[in-house]
């Protein structure tokens, strides 16, 4: 899809508006119109504790977020946080940002993927660029190979 861009910036406008011009509601207008959309909501920190400390952490440095022993972690490069969000709650705010539910304990940044590990037959292994791994659970392969093929990854 080729996009064309007008900008017109003026004193005279009291505020920012954007105008989508296309012959047709396809999905990638829809994905733009989400996109544009969830800009100015979706939040760039999110508060974690560590031994009764209190943590902005920036939303680019995350690995993932993972429940584990009934309560739910934030990791990042220095370690792992207690967060007070449900990972349903996580996946909702950032739907149309770059993190995806691999299970249902986990939800991973792929931006900091180092790599999908597709070796095993049926079984999707990603490796942050932490160092660590996760496992895809079988119910969430079809959903990982559908996100790697849209990113032109897989064939």
């Amino acid at each position: 899809m080729e996009i064309k861009i007008n900008t017109n910036i003026s004193d005279e406008y009291k505020e920012t508006s954007i105008t989508i011009n296309a012959p047709k509601l396809t999905k990638e207008v829809q994905n733009l119109i989400n996109y544009i959309s969830n800009i100015n909501t979706t939040p760039t920190q999110i508060t974690a504790t560590k031994n009764n400390e209190i943590y902005f952490i920036d939303i680019e440095n995350v690995m993932c977020f993972f429940s584990k022993d009934k309560y739910n972690y934030v990791r990042v490069k220095d370690g792992t946080y207690k967060i007070k969000y449900k990972l349903y709650e996580l996946e909702e705010i950032f739907k149309n940002k770059d993190f995806i539910r691999i299970s249902n304990s986990c939800i991973i940044n792929v931006n900091q993927v180092e790599c999908f590990d597709t070796s095993i037959l049926g079984t999707i292994l990603v490796k942050l660029k932490d160092s660590t791994q996760e496992t895809v659970s079988k119910r969430n392969v079809a959903q990982i190979m559908k996100f790697l093929k849209e990113r032109g990854n897989l064939k």
